[in-house]
């Protein structure tokens, strides 16, 4: 009987250490990069080659337009759900974002739509290539 209740003890912290890690993670990261959402895959190839189709990158959150300029990697908010591309266009009130492989613009995006950039430099992101597939496979939404 002893032996019995110290195998499910030992299952019980070993669950609970995992789901402090599954829910911890996210949690810990998002307040230290200052976004509700600091975790991303990329599910298209629309920023190729900068950033691939299974990647996974980190987000960190902005605070205000100044901190962005042309030629910078965001993530924003769209009706699909949310979108990583390059701005290549700044208004007073919006940006306009195109993919590094598209060749079209995306339509002109409010500035309060941002939740952030990847972490890294705009020209080389920071990325965990295959970790994203993760994130395809269970069906998070990052194009």
């Amino acid at each position: 009987m002893k032996k019995f209740l110290k195998n499910i003890a030992g299952w019980i912290l070993y669950i609970a250490i995992l789901v402090g890690l599954v829910y911890g993670i996210p949690k810990g990261l998002a307040f230290v990069l200052k976004t509700e959402h600091p975790m991303a895959t990329i599910t298209s190839g629309s920023m190729w080659p900068s950033l691939k189709k299974g990647d996974f990158v980190l987000i960190k959150g902005i605070n205000s337009k100044e901190e962005i300029k042309v030629g910078d990697i965001v993530v924003y908010k769209n009706p699909k759900g949310f979108t990583i591309h390059r701005i290549i266009q700044m208004d007073e009130d919006t940006f306009v974002t195109k993919g590094d492989a598209n060749n079209t613009n995306d339509p002109p995006i409010k500035y309060e739509e941002i939740i952030g950039k990847p972490l890294g430099s705009n020209q080389k992101p920071f990325r965990i290539p295959i970790l994203g597939n993760i994130g395809i496979f269970i069906g998070q939404k990052i194009l």
